[in-house]
């Protein structure tokens, strides 16, 4: 790789595989639609890949040898509305995107991530050969999007690969998920609610998914296909927290109220995925335990709150 072009650069997957690929030597190339002041300082481009002018200029003005596409709508409200934004965010700039790239000499790979969600209430272990059963917006979306580059690498050569991440965590995750709001909750002293957690949820750390991204990009052969990147391991909800609870110590325990939420509805109850696949084409398996990856996430916000808090006292 010597150029690549990265939408959703200041997301949470963004974030950590910019500076990893700048680390080796990449020209790295970020588009997000609102970028921060402190983004843009950075060379960050403010542009919306809904623009279909704006997306022919950047990539014929980028020449990106690869496009890592993370840019999405995440919204799971589940109104009609919530469907057609997700459909225009995800599918139709993607259609974008991948359309202004179709026949470019210069492009080797096109990486989308999409995830498992997109197999909904299928049940597990998923894997890539299943019908996908998708339960909302964003999920009919993705799946919607998986298609549409599988169907134009057959028809029109796109290097598209698919990567379906499991649920990623790590630091510096956005604070609106379960693992960083429950960790700062509970370093908070605050109470935590939740549901009884009796849901099955499979992670994925943020170092071991940025591993596969990047042999996605670099690993010949795997065009036009779709891969689960998963810890392919499940574990009810209700433990997930325990663990974090025990690492953090304390009264920490104490403070998780089980069953003080009802379950989302649509909740998908088992959540694992298989990596069989990606470990075949990609020779990509997950390096990192659950309790090793909780471990290095409840340590980082352990040093940044410790650092809020004295610079408080200064």
């Amino acid at each position: 790789m010597k150029t690549v072009l990265i939408t959703g650069i200041t997301g949470f997957i963004g974030r950590s595989l910019a500076p990893a690929l700048r680390a080796k030597g990449v020209n790295v190339v970020g588009v997000v639609r609102n970028p921060s002041e402190a983004d843009l300082a950075s060379g960050v481009i403010r542009g919306d890949i809904l623009d279909k002018k704006f997306v022919n200029e950047l990539i014929n003005k980028v020449e990106p040898d690869v496009v890592f596409h993370l840019a999405a709508n995440r919204s799971r409200v589940g109104g009609l509305a919530d469907f057609r934004d997700c459909i225009e965010d995800n599918l139709i700039g993607t259609l974008n995107l991948a359309a202004a790239c179709v026949g470019k000499p210069f492009l080797e790979k096109f990486v989308e991530i999409g995830t498992c969600e997109e197999y909904g209430r299928s049940a597990g272990p998923f894997h890539e050969g299943m019908r996908e059963s998708p339960v909302n917006g964003y999920s009919f979306s993705k799946t919607a999007t998986t298609h549409l580059l599988q169907t134009l690498h057959r028809a029109h050569y796109l290097p598209s690969v698919v990567l379906r991440p499991s649920l990623a965590y790590g630091p510096s995750q956005p604070t609106d998920m379960f693992l960083p709001a429950l960790i700062l909750a509970l370093f908070a002293g605050e109470p935590f609610a939740m549901s009884a957690g009796m849901q099955t949820r499979d992670y994925v750390f943020i170092d071991d998914l940025m591993e596969a991204v990047v042999l996605a990009a670099t690993v010949a052969g795997c065009e036009g296909k779709v891969f689960n990147i998963c810890g392919g391991v499940p574990m009810l909800l209700k433990e997930v927290a325990l663990m974090v609870a025990k690492k953090i110590g304390g009264n920490a325990e104490k403070l998780l109220e089980f069953g003080k939420k009802t379950y989302r509805h649509g909740e998908i109850m088992e959540y694992v995925a298989s990596y069989k696949e990606a470990e075949s084409a990609l020779g990509w398996r997950p390096r990192t335990t659950l309790d090793a990856g909780l471990g290095i996430t409840v340590e980082h916000y352990r040093k940044l709150l410790n650092k809020t808090n004295r610079d408080k006292d200064v």
